[in-house]
């Protein structure tokens, strides 16, 4: 065998190796060819579901690798007679500079599969992502993009600690549970450096964001800016027309986790006050006259000026 197919050491002066209790990850070399095929054969009904998987596309994997593409191997420290890996991590779509962030996509194999030895190779995984240079790859933030029926993978990453951040349509062109290749939606969960090591499980502390709508005199008919704009951003409409006690309104705008709409006749002091006590900076809360009927472009307008303001 040639010394480049030989698996590499493992331990903290190796680039891109970590040695966990029952795990250890590196990246990949030609002495795995065998074992890879026999691990995704053995698990390739299974993986099937959500990925494609193709037993013999080591050497393209190998070929490819490069500062914008990293595999990892995972591989049991106790093989239990089998082929000894655990798993196969892919850090893809690395970019650098003021991004320095990636995506990361994994399969685990049989017959090592549900019994948390990858859960320790995919967290030994995270350290060598966020870890500076040379023994890492010194990135900022991680993305897994699962599908939602993949719940397993889901609560993989979640109890890593990852946050979900987002919902792309139509993200990639994969098989699902009804075994049609098609173009799936995913959910996007993330991790940064700076939460790394992280909680399991962590929330991720969407920023609150509030405006007001005057209302004054009676209802004009039609859909109000109000209702529009708490569409649109996604966040509830409090409305003076439904609960008439200020106190009240400020209070259900000081309880909400996102925020919301406020729609009443207040000004002056009181409607800075109650700002305040509701966790907001009065100067910075936009403040829109009301209307009816508002075209949606003018409705999404409003709803940026809003983001804008707590961005």
């Amino acid at each position: 065998m040639s010394p480049d197919a030989l698996p590499p050491s493992v331990g903290p002066e190796h680039p891109l190796t970590a040695l966990g209790e029952r795990v250890e990850v590196r990246p990949p070399c030609a002495a795995d060819m065998s074992a890879y095929a026999a691990a995704v054969t053995l698990s390739e009904r299974r993986l099937a579901d959500f990925a494609i998987p193709n037993p013999q596309n080591l050497p393209a994997v190998l070929e490819n690798q490069s500062r914008t593409y990293r595999t990892f191997m995972v591989l049991a420290l106790d093989p239990e007679g089998s082929h000894g890996l655990v798993g196969r991590i892919n850090v893809a779509n690395v970019v650098e500079g003021a991004f320095r962030s990636a995506t990361v996509g994994y399969d685990s194999y049989d017959p090592y599969a549900g019994r948390g030895l990858f859960a320790e190779g995919l967290r030994l995984v995270l350290g060598l992502v966020f870890d500076d240079p040379p023994h890492g790859m010194g990135l900022h933030r991680l993305e897994a993009n699962i599908q939602p029926a993949n719940h397993r993978s889901a609560g993989l990453v979640r109890s890593l600690g990852f946050v979900h951040e987002g919902f792309s349509r139509d993200f990639l062109h994969l098989p699902g549970p009804d075994g049609r290749r098609d173009w799936r939606d995913h959910d996007r969960y993330t991790m940064l450096a700076s939460d790394w090591p992280a909680a399991p499980y962590s929330q991720h502390a969407r920023r609150r964001t509030a405006c007001v709508v005057h209302r004054t005199g009676g209802f004009a008919g039609g859909a109000s800016l109000a209702a529009a704009v708490a569409a649109e951003l996604g966040v509830p409409l409090f409305s003076s027309t439904v609960v008439e006690s200020p106190d009240t309104l400020f209070e259900l705008l000081r309880t909400s986790p996102v925020g919301g709409v406020l729609e009443c006749g207040l000004t002056g002091p009181v409607l800075r006050m109650g700002l305040a006590r509701a966790g907001f900076d009065p100067s910075a809360v936009p403040v829109f006259d009301a209307a009816f009927d508002v075209p949606k472009r003018d409705v999404v307008r409003h709803a940026l000026m809003v983001r804008a303001a707590f961005a």
